[in-house]
């Protein structure tokens, strides 16, 4: 599959490290902003919020940004003829993505950890892998399955303690974020020839943008209105839009320009660790061995799946 010019990752001899180091730099930033989106999230529930008015703030803080960039991007000619001919595929995938994954993602945060649902959630390239499988006929290559196993006890031994602790509700939250985690999956898959065709920003505005659009329908019908609502959680709300949304998906765009796929996938696998330093300081969630040992399960399953792509 070829790139547009503008996801290319440079690869001039003179410029190479600068903009490798830059890219790691832009794609450990986005990861970090994403990683606490769990934190906000169940901060947010404390202070009366559910899976809708959640999204709703999110949503009606970062739209505008996103509409406005999508114009800037739209001063070009380029930009405006892939906007004609894509728009409305990027629109639909986008939905699907930010919009239905989120929804699920964020309804599990009422049952879960933050550091259980960020476990979770990254176990999407399995499904990304059993997709590519049965669907598009992609043998996985030796070991794949393997990885997958080791990453799934790693979640168990993090779930039973949980069940042991929280309650059974633990096992609806956890359906949840499975659910978020598979249809994130199938977004990826699709949006891949959408993004080398049209650019990750462009893409990422229309997506991010549409998903907004019909949360912000989705309360209005509801009747939320966001104004009345906990000034706290208005507060987490906006912060939630503009710190784990806007600037997250801008700073891994920019890195997308700068670094290999493989390169940008393994900044990722920090993302559990910066979640539970972050549940445990500010939620003051429990970090045992039982945690200790699924992460490492995880993250060594997702790394070990990375390098067999």
């Amino acid at each position: 599959m070829t790139q547009s010019t503008q996801d290319k990752p440079i690869e001039n001899s003179e410029t190479s490290y600068p903009n490798i180091n830059q890219g790691i730099f832009f794609a450990l930033i986005g990861t970090a902003l994403f990683s606490i989106k769990p934190v906000f999230i169940k901060l947010a529930y404390q202070f009366g919020g559910d899976a809708v008015s959640i999204m709703a703030l999110r949503a009606f803080s970062s739209v505008p940004i996103y509409i406005i960039m999508m114009f800037w991007l739209l001063r070009k000619t380029e930009n405006r003829t892939n906007f004609k001919r894509y728009g409305f595929a990027a629109s639909a995938v986008g939905i699907l993505g930010y919009y239905l994954a989120s929804y699920l993602d964020i309804a599990a945060m009422a049952y879960i950890s933050a550091q259980l649902e960020r476990l979770l959630i990254f176990l999407f390239p399995s499904f990304v892998v059993l997709i590519s499988w049965i669907v598009l006929k992609q043998t996985p290559v030796k070991g794949t399955f393997k990885a997958i196993f080791l990453g799934y006890i790693g979640v168990a031994l993090i779930v039973f303690h949980d069940m042991n602790n929280i309650g059974n509700n633990i096992l609806l939250g956890s359906g949840l974020a499975v659910a978020s985690a598979f249809i994130f999956a199938c977004y990826l898959i699709m949006s891949k020839k959408l993004i080398s065709q049209m650019g990750s920003q462009l893409f990422t505005c229309i997506g991010m943008g549409s998903a907004g659009i019909v949360i912000l329908i989705q309360s209005q019908w509801q009747g939320i209105n966001v104004i009345t609502l906990d000034p706290q959680l208005i507060g987490l709300g906006i912060a939630l839009g503009i710190f784990c949304t806007v600037l997250p998906s801008f700073f891994v765009a920019a890195a997308m320009q700068k670094l290999t796929p493989s390169q940008l996938s393994l900044t990722s696998n920090v993302g559990p660790a910066i979640t539970a330093v972050f549940a445990i300081t500010i939620l003051s969630e429990p970090f045992t061995w039982f945690h200790a040992i699924g992460m490492v399960f995880v993250v060594y399953s997702v790394v070990s799946m990375k390098k067999r792509e």
